[in-house]
């Protein structure tokens, strides 16, 4: 099953706390890390909200 969320949490290595991303249209986990290692780095963790 594919899921798509807006709004994904991710925690970067070395940090003790996960930050919240949101984008303006529903992505898949593979291009949120896409986007992810574009801008701030590759994330160690991953989670979609459904909301």
């Amino acid at each position: 099953m594919i899921v798509r969320r807006r709004t994904w949490f991710y925690r970067l290595a070395g940090q003790r706390f996960a930050h919240a991303i949101t984008f303006k249209n529903p992505l898949t986990a593979p291009k949120v890390r896409e986007a992810l290692r574009q801008t701030v780095g590759i994330p160690l963790e991953l989670w979609g909200r459904a909301a």
